[in-house]
């Protein structure tokens, strides 16, 4: 009888403690419906600091946008294609010498493709229409459609899990290139509402290298930096696609003028960005 009696206590401690460990696991995957459209705001402000000749220079500015994904296909694999272009799209800079609001209005309206499987891993994107833009946007415009996607585990996580994704992204700049690599640490935290979705909060944190080759003004820039980016994404799990991002970016770059003005000038960069869903 004692025996018996040891056990039933042994097992009601184990029962509690087995179920208060075992936490739902969470299979995430993209599941934005063929022939519809989703619409995103995306609001950044940033800082800049630059050194030219042993002269300071700061710049501020902020990019209010609206990005358009219309649905082409979703593949039976769950590849989904996505014809993206700007709806609107405003730039405000302004320094010491100069306040302006550029003109962006030839990107408006023109489309490019953008394929990913069903954890946001980039297959292909493409410039659909061409433009010829003053400020070096239009030749790399394709990959603006990228910048803000997250990359979801190819397995199931639980509340607390972590899951890291390496990458490198290719970004053509007017006749030029960028190259950023980037280490990309994901947390899941809690599930939570968001604009009226039930999500999964998702920290997150990155760390990037860059490195390039610009044509600028006759010019031939020679770029490298690295960043850090500390954020929180909102997933809808039920509906399979991103409600909200919002992050903190700190960047140092240096960019080397070859030529006949050689010159070193170094910057750094602190950016906010705020991403989305419009219903």
């Amino acid at each position: 009888m004692k025996n018996t009696f040891r056990m039933l206590i042994l097992f009601s401690m184990i029962f509690p403690s087995l179920s208060a460990g075992a936490q739902d696991k969470y299979s995430l995957f993209f599941n934005y419906k063929e022939g519809e459209t989703y619409r995103y705001k995306d609001v950044y402000t940033y800082d800049l600091v630059q050194e030219i000749n042993g002269q300071e220079m700061k710049v501020t500015g902020s990019n209010n946008s609206i990005l358009k994904f219309s649905t082409e296909s979703v593949a039976p694999d769950g590849n989904i294609t996505f014809i993206c272009a700007y709806e609107e799209i405003k730039t405000v800079m302004k320094n010491a010498m100069f306040d302006t609001t550029l003109d962006q209005k030839d990107l408006v309206g023109k489309r490019g493709r953008l394929i990913i499987d069903k954890y946001g891993k980039e297959i292909k994107k493409e410039v659909i229409d061409t433009v010829q833009s003053g400020n070096g946007l239009g030749g790399g415009m394709a990959a603006l459609y990228t910048a803000n996607f997250l990359r979801l585990p190819d397995h199931p996580v639980s509340i607390g899990e972590k899951w890291v994704i390496d990458n490198t992204d290719t970004t053509k700049v007017g006749e030029g290139y960028t190259i950023t690599t980037a280490h990309n640490e994901y947390t899941l935290l809690q599930s939570e509402e968001k604009d009226g979705h039930h999500c999964l909060n998702i920290a997150f944190t990155s760390k990037t290298e860059t490195t390039g080759k610009i044509f600028q003004m006759g010019m031939e820039l020679f770029v490298e930096g690295n960043g850090d980016v500390q954020g929180a994404i909102w997933f809808d799990p039920k509906s399979g696609i991103m409600v909200a991002k919002e992050t903190t970016t700190t960047q140092d770059m240096t960019y080397a003028v070859t030529g006949q003005m050689k010159m070193t000038i170094p910057s750094t960069q602190k950016v906010q960005m705020s991403y989305k869903l419009l219903e």
